[in-house]
């Protein structure tokens, strides 16, 4: 579980993909519950589960999306709906005490990765970004919203546009994006590209620093 505090309208799992048993688990242990999910099946995700996961074990990743407080002062206790967390916590609890009910582990199912996903970016540019997470059908990066006086609001990027490319660097998913933006210099400006409303627009952006 990473970052349920701040659930919304919907709870991301991801790394369904890694067990053909996640599917039947989370349909019968969220029926209690009643969350609305968002699936993904990725298990070379950008996060400390990929480490589980490339060491053969299948994943379960909880998840309610970023946000424009993410690693600054204003992510306060006040802005946490511990309501939404109990019931991510439950869905995930009732999972948990399925499988140590059973006689077998859940079964892996490996996937293709890329060698780029097998070392997770260590990512120290900052452009202010906030991706939605829960995007499905999208070819690029979904922006939820944008920080609040940081670069890429500063250079007109905003919440609801799709990053398709960064310093030259086609971005088709968050991966890509990921990586792309590991590879900033900061201080050092670059063009970014989206598409707003079917329109390709391209901005000028001077990474700063998560230090």
């Amino acid at each position: 579980m990473d970052m349920i505090g701040r659930l919304r309208e919907k709870l991301v799992l991801q790394g369904i993909g890694s067990s053909a048993d996640w599917a039947g688990e989370i349909e019968r242990r969220n029926a209690p519950v009643g969350l609305d999910l968002t699936l993904q099946s990725d298990g070379n995700l950008p996060t400390d589960a990929a480490v589980f996961y490339r060491a053969g074990v299948p994943i379960l990743s909880a998840f309610t999306g970023s946000h424009e407080e993410y690693h600054t002062p204003r992510d306060v206790p006040e802005t946490l709906n511990p309501e939404g967390a109990a019931r991510v916590a439950r869905l995930m609890g009732l999972i948990a005490r399925s499988l140590s009910a059973r006689d077998e582990a859940p079964a892996y199912v490996a996937m293709s990765a890329s060698e780029e996903r097998e070392t997770r970016a260590a990512l120290r540019a900052y452009l202010g970004t906030v991706p939605d997470y829960a995007q499905e059908g999208v070819t690029g990066v979904l922006l939820s919203s944008v920080a609040k006086n940081g670069p890429a609001e500063k250079a007109g990027v905003r919440g609801g546009d799709v990053i398709v490319e960064l310093a030259g660097r086609k971005i088709e998913n968050i991966y890509d994006y990921t990586y792309a933006i590991e590879a900033l210099k900061i201080g050092q400006a670059v063009k970014l590209a989206v598409e707003r409303d079917g329109e390709r627009l391209e901005f000028e952006v001077t990474p700063g620093s998560r230090d």
